[in-house]
């Protein structure tokens, strides 16, 4: 809540400064002083804010309180941020006046009269004041005390959180995934294919028990395939047995008609022993899970499937014939657990500390998550006073609340700064069981303006900072498994933590049911989430008639009902992704506070110049948007956008010229070199780009100087890097393989030696560049792909980097060997490469250019995947892999 407060103040400290003043001037006279009145009442209730927030759960008056209050400075937020795009708006029509033709001159032949506009203003500042000051002084009933412990920053918090998978909730249950290991693989049943339990409350650490099941080598050696399903509250039979099949074949499978499906499952399971984990199963319909299960029966006798789940009903239904009880931490290995948590690796316990810990730990009745969530909040209390509040705080006495958040789970929440409690909340939007990606989440949490600009540090690294803050507390958690190749990072919610954070987003969030269910509204959200499942089934009139559709700030999963999107006056986030749509709504360009707009997946052909009027866009997301073949030549006046996503494997014909002058963009996965000065390589210098960039039609680089203007020396944050000589990085593209000072212009083009991919492809050199041949230059470097370097006659010594684990090489008919260092004392290379692809590589002869070296070098000694296609002239494999085939 007073996270609210704290981008109402910036705002209105960004409103008097003299640069707005320029443009705002004639607005702000008469309408100052209700500005001035606003800045004096949030500051006053701003402190009293944190202990209302603490008093909520169990005091109703004092939440309902908290949830008008909320509601007003959200109003006043939204005046505020009218008047700053108002003055945005003013500084676009200067900037495009004789410029653009058109539909961008029609747009403001509907501006609004400044003088209709400041009496506007100034009657809602009013209103919004009247309404604050009462809220005042109703406060003043409920004694709230002024609490400032929130404001230190949390950066000079201790950062020793170390993510380690397997000791997450593993403390005290060894004897448990014993036990379950047992009844996998060594137990009889009399079905063919058995049914697995495990039965118990939410936090009690069951899908983490099942994970550790799961990734056991016992387990595996036994199963083949190992399958994985997520099921929750939907149990959805076709969505399911969808799944089953994407996860066994890799085939995406959305049919809905159960006859191809079953065909199709019996096909991928039949005759083999398969384990299936259906995770967080709810179900109590005996028809759904009997039509899922005659679709599993063809596996080999032995397969098992094994079930989470809360309800003991559920385990009877599926015919679990001896359901594993998952029962609580024993009061010793709750003990073990938090002092794990709560006490750095050899950090003094002092014994006044240890004992308040084991008290608060009594509390938390051996549920893991409760005692995993509060020990990582006492790592960061370095004094015994700070225990001790914990230990007495009046929240412990409501062991049964009437929304059913954990007393612990809630202190977790409690303890978070400010910054941290608003953007945690907002994960309450995303639907339960669904990945948090890292990138997307940071780019809703700066559209809300959840993330302060004024400190320097760009907003994105703030927001990791923050993603990173909220995995160490436990509130998210990070499977290093999903994504962990791509340098992003996603996480999961648990189900406990999920409620806790819906809670305090309660009265903001609607979330829209399938049409069978009873859609509760709050009293006035500001976050809509139409998801509904894969059939998007879901009413949404009840959407649109019941809710204020004008002060809305979030709309994800909107699919149809387009109309409603001219109601959405102050929208900040608009997810339109996967919508039947090839234009976009006329209405959009009017949505003037949208940050965030994601249109990926659709059928848009064009996008129109009027959408340089949306002046605080970030994000523009066009996955996926196959059929846009150009950016419009306005796009380089938006200068808020910080992010403009599309697939890096496919460009636009042409970038319009002046992308320059996009200085706060961060994120450009691929640029298409021309030939003029608007839309040279030159563009790019000045640009603080993160993530990864793709450059092609390098052959349109005149000379080595022309390609040190990129600048991607300096471009410190790119992780990622494709030089393509062409238009395509994969694929017929031969016309742009003579070149001759590709040499010159490769080595030029040295990346900073943080780079951790990097694809060469179509370059015409006969060598590369020295930087190439540098193990300082790529001491980070992780995969290397060269595809179609026809020219070049050896490969760069890769087989000293010390950090490659994935190398492709293909269609590079000029190398015999891939090993061509014929001195040196290196007995061990390729050090750390685990994957190898050698695709049609017609001239290769051997692995080393010194004959018969190869004998004496261990060349790839943690290989673990190759594929050798279309090499006919290479007889011989390395040593250690022909002794182990």
């Amino acid at each position: 809540m007073a996270a609210v407060f704290a981008n109402a103040l910036e705002t209105i400290a960004e409103l008097s400064t003299s640069h707005a003043l320029q443009y705002l001037g004639p607005i702000w006279v008469g309408v100052h002083e209700q500005l001035q009145k606003l800045h004096r009442s949030l500051v006053f209730i701003q402190p009293l804010v944190e202990d209302a927030e603490e008093r909520q759960l169990t005091d109703q008056a004092v939440r309902y309180w908290l949830l008008l209050l909320k509601d007003a400075v959200y109003d006043a937020e939204d005046i505020l941020d009218e008047a700053k795009t108002h003055e945005l708006l003013i500084q676009r029509k200067a900037e495009l006046s004789g410029r653009l033709k058109s539909k961008v001159h029609e747009f403001f032949s509907l501006d609004h009269n400044p003088l209709l506009f400041k009496l506007q203003l100034g009657k809602k500042l009013t209103n919004v004041n009247e309404r604050i000051n009462e809220l005042i002084e109703e406060m003043h009933k409920f004694n709230l005390r002024a609490v400032e412990n929130n404001i230190k920053p949390w950066r000079s918090r201790p950062q020793t959180y170390s993510y380690a998978h397997e000791s997450r909730v593993i403390v005290g249950r060894d004897k448990d995934k014993e036990k379950l290991v047992q009844m996998l693989t060594r137990d009889f049943f009399d079905e063919k294919v058995a049914v697995v339990t495990i039965v118990g409350m939410g936090g009690l650490g069951k899908t983490t028990l099942a994970q550790l099941v799961y990734a056991d080598e016992r387990v595996k050696n036994q199963f083949e395939p190992c399958i994985w399903v997520c099921v929750s509250d939907d149990f959805d039979v076709p969505k399911l047995a969808g799944k089953i099949i994407h996860r066994v074949s890799g085939e995406i499978c959305d049919h809905t008609d159960m006859e191809a499906l079953q065909q199709k499952l019996r096909k991928e399971l039949g005759q083999k022993r398969y384990l299936l984990v259906l995770d967080d199963v709810w179900n109590e319909d005996f028809q759904k899970w009997d039509a899922l299960r005659n679709m599993l029966l063809d596996g080999e006798k032995g397969s098992r499937i094994l079930v989470t789940t809360r309800n003991e009903k559920c385990s009877r239904l599926m015919g679990a014939q001896n359901p594993y009880i998952l029962s609580v931490l024993s009061e010793e290995s709750s003990w073990d657990l938090f002092e794990q948590k709560a006490f750095a690796v050899s950090a003094p316990k002092p014994p006044t500390m240890v004992e308040i810990g084991k008290k608060i730990v009594k509390k938390c009745h051996g549920l893991p998550l409760a005692i995993e969530v509060l020990a990582c909040v006492m790592r960061c209390k370095g004094r015994e006073d700070e225990w001790q509040a914990v230990l007495e705080n009046a929240t412990w006495k409501l062991q049964h609340t009437k929304n059913e958040i954990l007393p612990g789970l809630w202190l977790s929440y409690v303890d978070l700064p400010t910054y941290l409690k608003k953007c945690f909340a907002f994960c309450g939007m995303i639907p339960k069981d669904h990945d948090i990606e890292e990138l997307k989440l940071i780019q809703f949490w700066i559209a809300h303006g959840f993330i302060s600009s004024e400190n320097g540090i760009d907003m994105e690294v703030e927001g990791q900072e923050i993603f990173t803050e909220l995995i160490r507390r436990s509130l998210l958690q990070y499977d290093c498994r999903l994504h962990a190749s791509e340098n992003r990072r996603v996480c999961k919610m648990h189900d406990l933590i999920h409620d806790l954070a819906h809670f305090v987003l309660q009265n903001e969030c609607s979330a829209l049911l399938k049409s069978s269910a009873a859609t509760k509204i709050p009293i006035k959200p500001r976050h809509l989430n139409l998801h509904v499942g894969e059939n998007n089934q879901g009413d949404h009139s009840i959407i649109h008639n019941q809710v204020d559709c004008s002060i809305i700030h979030t709309v994800l999963y909107c699919r149809r009902d387009y109309y409603v999107l001219s109601k959405l006056k102050f929208v900040r986030v608009l997810d339109l992704s996967q919508a039947h749509i090839d234009e976009l709504p006329a209405s959009i360009e009017h949505l003037h506070h949208l940050r965030y707009l994601d249109i990926s997946f659709t059928d848009i052909r064009r996008l129109p110049e009027s959408i340089c009027m949306l002046v605080n866009l970030q994000t523009l997301k066009l996955y996926c948007c196959y059929k846009l073949s150009e950016l419009p030549k306005s796009i380089t006046y938006m200068n808020s956008l910080r992010h403009l996503l599309f697939d890096n494997d496919r460009q636009f014909e042409a970038f319009p010229a002046g992308l320059s002058q996009l200085q706060n963009l961060k994120t450009l996965p691929g640029y298409t070199v021309g030939d003029d000065a608007g839309n040279n390589i030159g563009q790019l210098k000045s640009l603080n780009l993160f993530g990864e960039l793709a450059l092609y039609n390098l052959q349109k680089v005149k000379n080595a100087d022309d390609a040190r203007k990129a600048n991607l020396g300096n471009k410190q944050n790119i992780h990622t890097l494709k030089l393509c000589w062409g238009k395509l990085s994969w694929g017929p593209n031969d016309e742009c393989c003579s070149m001759e000072n590709a040499e010159e212009v490769l080595q030029a083009l040295k990346p900073h030696n943080g780079v951790n991919k990097l694809i060469v492809s179509y370059y015409s050199g006969k060598q590369f560049p020295m930087w190439m041949r540098e193990m300082q230059q790529f001491q980070y470097l992780h995969r290397i792909e060269l595809f179609k370097c026809k020219a070049c006659e050896q490969l760069p010594p890769l087989e000293i980097l010390p950090c490659l684990e994935d190398l492709s090489i293909s269609e590079m008919v000029g190398i015999k060997h891939i090993v061509s260092n014929r001195g040196g004392n290196t007995q061990q290379t390729f050090p750390a490469l685990k994957f190898l692809e050698l695709k049609n590589m017609e001239n290769l002869e051997g692995w080393c250019v010194q004959e018969g070296r190869e004998a004496n070098l261990s060349l790839f000694p943690y290989l673990i995947w190759m594929s050798i296609k279309g090499c006919h002239k290479l007889t011989t494999m390395p040593p250690e892999i022909f002794t182990s085939s």
